[in-house]
């Protein structure tokens, strides 16, 4: 019985990585699964919206690249906050009109990343959103 609440306890945090150049989700992916989260991809908006609604479980962070062939970040990110509102969010890209889009977000749920940027500020910027690492599931009153 103590085995399963100390499972409980300890879930990852869940980020869903969206970029439509697999050589960055890939990267991405791998680094991010080896500081300790669990890391669902998606290649464009409609895989992400498809696995957004198809996971079980909580999405803790979106982690999605702006320009995508398909939809713009900034819609996708309007999406999934409908779908799921506690959603916090990473938009990244290398152009200015990103940033003046993800200024239509709260700062408590949207924070901006200039690309190019390394694994250690999007950890950082992940962390700003969702608070320290490996916190327990359940305050204890």
């Amino acid at each position: 019985m103590g085995a399963v609440s100390a499972i409980n306890s300890a879930r990852k945090d869940t980020i869903l990585l969206v970029d439509d150049e697999s050589a960055i989700t890939i990267i991405f992916e791998m680094e991010l699964a080896r500081i300790g989260y669990c890391v669902l991809t998606a290649s464009n908006a409609q895989q992400a919206k498809q696995v957004a609604a198809e996971f079980p479980s909580t999405i803790d962070a979106l982690v999605t690249d702006w320009r995508m062939p398909d939809m713009m970040g900034d819609q996708l990110v309007s999406e999934l906050l409908a779908q799921r509102p506690g959603l916090k969010v990473v938009m990244m890209s290398g152009s200015p009109e990103a940033e003046t889009a993800s200024q239509a977000f709260h700062k408590d749920q949207l924070t901006f990343l200039q690309k190019p940027f390394g694994i250690s500020e999007l950890n950082q910027a992940i962390r700003q959103l969702l608070g320290p690492l490996n916190k327990p599931a359940s305050q204890v009153a």
